[in-house]
């Protein structure tokens, strides 16, 4: 069974379309009958349904009065939209490296991520030691060595110096003292951690053994956060993986977001707790 999903340009396109007209003042049938389209055309334009062509939303902007660096904008979305793979999902191989595109593309448009990662360190600051000995079971070493590289380049998200995004990471207490790679391993991991805490866009927060249950509990998701489209919810787990768009499902999921962060140790004391695990890995037995 397979599922077709949104593009994800189509979609970021689709919000600032929106964004734009109600900025402007216009409602949907205003502008429709100024662009001399159905107003159904519209909808389907902002929901990410279908692409404009780069003539109608050149038309679009002159109608709302657009122009300079947001109609350039504009105008490159609906080029790379336009270009833009048909997004079929399914799982399996298949599925899985189509949920993987779609992924990079959320991410790259994206201003802030929050990573719920219960049992094991988010992908985007896991090391390479630590990333290939979750990856390595039963795939052969140069596939693995693909994985590795690309997760290790999605980390740039994070890093790089001019806008990167925003980064929230929380983990179980228990995501501490996994022995995943050996004792070693998870050393350099646990001191990647403490490296990345230090940077003004990514806090790490460890949600402890007393805090009891939350929602983190229930399995792992990262919220995908836009300038002006909704957020997106993207879950994943072995050779399957969704996108949650549903104004409702969303919401629950913010809500979930706020209930582990409420339970969640501060960035601060998460710190202390990692270097305390730290010294006790180092520490003789």
């Amino acid at each position: 069974m397979t599922e077709t999903t949104l593009a994800p340009r189509a979609y970021v396109l689709g919000a600032e379309l929106r964004d734009a007209r109600t900025t402007a003042g216009f409602g949907l049938r205003e502008l429709a009958t100024k662009l001399d389209v159905s107003h159904s055309v519209v909808v389907r334009w902002e929901l990410g349904q279908r692409v404009p062509s780069t003539e109608s939303v050149s038309a679009l902007c002159a109608v709302l009065g657009i122009n300079g660096t947001t109609r350039e904008r504009l105008m490159r979305l609906t080029r790379e939209a336009a270009s833009e793979p048909p997004n079929t999902v399914s799982v399996g191989s298949t599925g899985e490296a189509d949920q993987l595109a779609a992924l990079l593309e959320f991410e790259r448009m994206a201003i802030a991520m929050t990573d719920v990662s219960p049992i094991v360190v988010p992908g985007l600051l896991q090391t390479a030691d630590y990333a290939r000995a979750i990856m390595s079971t039963g795939m052969p070493n140069a596939e693995t060595d693909k994985r590795v590289m690309m997760r290790l380049g999605r980390r740039d998200l994070i890093i790089r110096k001019r806008g990167s995004v925003r980064f929230a990471a929380y983990m179980l207490e228990s995501a501490l003292h996994q022995s995943i790679g050996g004792r070693y391993v998870m050393i350099d991991q646990l001191q990647f951690l403490l490296e990345m805490g230090e940077r003004d866009n990514v806090e790490i927060r460890v949600v402890p053994r007393s805090a009891g249950w939350t929602p983190a509990h229930v399995g792992p998701f990262v919220l995908l956060e836009f300038a002006k489209a909704a957020p997106v919810v993207h879950l994943e787990h072995h050779r399957s993986s969704a996108f949650l768009r549903d104004e409702a499902d969303v919401k629950a999921f913010v809500s979930a977001r706020e209930a582990v962060e409420q339970a969640a140790m501060s960035p601060e004391d998460t710190a202390e707790l990692i270097a305390s695990v730290i010294n006790q890995e180092e520490t003789p037995k």
